[in-house]
């Protein structure tokens, strides 16, 4: 005689019914909401799914917002957004399948804009791999292109942690995006909140507010003190690491024309006395320096070539970016923010009022 097997459902009902009570015990899901709370997360984009539905309890719990849209595109691009307007970590929540390759085109974006969002997919579970599961798909090496750090985490005691190291590499060199991938077993299993350390982000990572080498800042600072036709063009990265202040203030301190890239327009006013828009590729022609800050030498530069000067100096984030398509009088990889900040600093004392008065008359030359 052959024994009936006992049918285990898999309903969100029968899952909750399932819970401890014990506020010491933990599932993955509301790991996950612990974890976004400790890296300063208060929202999140979503569209609703199976695989992911503890995630929402625990967000719930924890006082983050739930936003559920109608398409993970919208999700997608709703916390790049999200990242560029408050410098903070975005982040999307999708289900598995469809739901993480829906979310492509905004993560896409997210990485061409080196905008910091965080990518939480879900996925069928560990014990079905390789078996067929509900819209399983190759969810982490689809999103390695489009991502600086993509994984799955296979343990739900490890949650907490692998949240943490996907928001430091977004945040660690130029900004980006990390995607997670959290299996609906791993999800749903619950563990004793000792058993899952939750990282603090003042404890973990190191501030990356670098100046680079301050051979370089003092170098920067006298080639600026000296120029008579100095222009500077400020990028993406600029606006990204809060850095408009200082990009600002050097402007102004050491009356130098400025023009702006990518998410960098806007920092100043047109009619401004630093803001200047058409004339760059005059600028460009006829200056003794040109500092360009946080945008690379791509095609809206015409890869570098256009740019022929006597010195020409970039700052940027990312190593692999200075230098990159053409070559540099210098480079200095480190935050656009501090390095304009540490520039000034070491230049203020040393510019004179008759080089101030040369300054004036070339960026009277180039509103003409």
């Amino acid at each position: 005689m052959t024994a009936t097997a006992k049918v285990q459902s898999s309903t969100a009902d029968d899952t909750l019914a399932r819970k401890s009570t014990d506020p010491d015990i933990v599932s993955g899901g509301r790991l996950v909401a612990k974890a976004l709370k400790a890296e300063g997360v208060d929202t999140i984009f979503t569209l609703c799914g199976g695989h992911i539905i503890d995630i929402y309890d625990g967000c719930i719990d924890e006082g983050i917002r739930i936003i559920d849209v109608r398409h993970e595109q919208v999700a997608a691009h709703a916390a790049d957004g999200y990242a560029r307007q408050t410098g903070k970590l975005g982040c999307v929540v999708t289900t598995a399948g469809p739901g993480c390759t829906n979310a492509v085109t905004g993560v896409a974006t997210a990485f061409r804009s080196e905008s910091p969002i965080l990518h939480i997919g879900g996925g069928g579970g560990l014990a079905q791999h390789k078996m067929g599961s509900l819209q399983d798909l190759p969810h982490v090496l689809m999103m390695r292109p489009i991502t600086k750090f993509s994984e799955s985490v296979l343990t739900t005691e490890r949650i907490p942690d692998m949240i943490a190291m996907a928001a430091r590499e977004a945040f660690a060199g130029a900004y980006g995006p990390a995607y997670l991938e959290i299996s609906r077993d791993v999800l749903d299993r619950e563990v004793h909140i000792k058993d899952a350390v939750i990282p603090q982000p003042g404890h973990y990572r190191a501030s990356v507010k670098s100046i680079g080498d301050p051979a370089d800042i003092e170098r920067l600072a006298d080639v600026l003190v000296k120029a008579e036709r100095p222009a500077i063009l400020f990028g993406q990265q600029v606006w990204s690491c809060r850095g408009h202040n200082d990009a600002i203030a050097l402007l102004r301190g050491l009356d130098i024309p400025g023009y702006f890239n990518g998410a960098a327009r806007g920092l100043l006013p047109p009619g401004d006395p630093h803001h200047f828009d058409r004339t760059r590729s005059l600028a460009f022609q006829k200056a003794d320096v040109v500092v360009i800050v946080g945008t690379p030498f791509d095609f809206r530069m015409g890869y570098g070539k256009r740019i022929q000067v006597p010195t020409l100096v970039q700052i940027d984030q990312d190593y692999r970016t200075v230098g990159k398509n053409r070559d540099i009088t210098f480079g200095i990889a480190g935050d656009p923010g501090a390095v304009l900040k540490a520039v000034l600093d070491a230049a203020t004392a040393k510019i004179d009022a008759g080089k101030r008065q040369v300054r004036q008359q070339w960026m009277r030359s180039l509103q003409e």
